[in-house]
């Protein structure tokens, strides 16, 4: 059988892209080399007489499916959600092409550098770098009395949010010997929790009790703004909020407002409303009790080598005409597998 023609701009791992040529024939360009994602023009151009285009930060919109009367399957090395826009769903349906994704990528990623900000913005990490490198470092003792902090063990760490990444985060926090809380509206069984060492509380409580809230939730309508003026308000004084998740949860002013008033301890954050910025355009970045880093979270070689892994496993089982572990569109499966590859 002849090899299928693959587009792919997806940052692989040297192991992986190697395995895929193997299976495919293979036009191999990543993204990451010319520091941007490949424009729509750019791809059509690119993916014309393909049969499978694989992406991850490029977006794949009608114009692209339907320039290719060639394509059979669009993978995307990410974690997609049913709404997200950056694969047209219902165009890749319409021809019953499979989207394959990657979600949980960056899950262990992602949930490291959490305990990363937390340990960031209560051991003041960003002050006392300051410090060091401007020369304030006068007597060898200063560094004891000038940067008291405290530690995880023995606070109370709430999660807002019990997915994948909560889950691993909790086992983090644990290993600290924090007592760990958390809420997730969707996640309703306590058996769950339990097999945490997790303690299921409602919303309420989770502001009110924890010495550290760290989010884990998914941007949707729902959830813009979530963590508004109210809940804030809940929070202890000596408490910390971490946003490893989205800006967006997160009500802006009333958490400026809160921060500036020093009503909670700090804010630690890898994600802003709008990025890139810096501290001329985010005024957080200004306060002292703020620990800013630029959307680090996904970015270890790890989440390189298991997206890579994860699309080219589902990728083998499609051309096995077996089920792929994670397809964003499973009703096109039973068509797909009639049509000659």
């Amino acid at each position: 059988m002849e090899k299928l023609k693959a587009l792919v701009t997806a940052t692989l791992s040297e192991k992986g892209l190697q395995e895929l040529q193997e299976i495919m024939d293979v036009e191999y360009h990543d993204w990451q080399k010319q520091k941007r994602p490949f424009t729509q023009e750019e791809l059509k151009k690119l993916s014309n007489g393909k049969d499978v285009i694989i992406v991850e930060m490029c977006e794949v919109h009608r114009e692209v499916i339907e320039s290719n009367d060639q394509l059979k399957i669009i993978g995307c090395c990410r974690g997609l959600r049913g709404d997200d826009p950056t694969i047209d769903i219902a165009a890749s349906s319409e021809r019953n092409i499979p989207i394959l994704f990657t979600p949980g990528r960056n899950l262990n990623s992602v949930a490291e550098f959490t305990i990363f900000l937390t340990l960031g913005v209560m051991r003041k990490v960003r002050p006392a770098i300051n410090w060091l490198y401007d020369k304030q470092w006068k007597e060898w003792l200063d560094f004891y009395t000038t940067f008291r902090t405290g530690e995880i063990c023995g606070r109370t760490v709430g999660l807002m949010g019990f997915g994948n990444i909560g889950k691993r985060v909790s086992v983090l926090f644990n290993a600290f010997g924090a007592k760990v809380i958390a809420y997730d509206p969707f996640v309703t069984d306590p058996e769950v929790y339990k097999q945490y060492n997790v303690e299921q509380v409602d919303v309420e409580t989770l502001f009110r009790e924890s010495d550290i809230v760290s989010l884990h939730m998914n941007v949707s309508e729902d959830t813009k703004s979530f963590v508004d003026g109210r809940l804030i308000g809940m929070m202890k004084p000596t408490a910390f909020l971490i946003n490893s998740a989205r800006a967006a949860i997160v009500e802006r002013e009333s958490l400026y407002k809160a921060l500036k008033e020093k009503k909670i301890a700090g804010y630690a954050t890898d994600v802003y409303h709008k990025e890139p910025c810096c501290p001329d355009t985010e005024p957080l970045l200004l306060l002292d009790n703020v620990f800013g880093t630029p959307h680090l979270g996904g970015t270890s070689d790890e989440v390189i080598k298991n997206h890579t892994e994860m699309m080219i496993s589902d990728l083998k089982k499609l051309l096995n005409k077996e089920k792929p572990q994670f397809v964003l569109n499973p009703q096109v499966l039973d068509a797909f597998f009639k049509k000659e590859l």
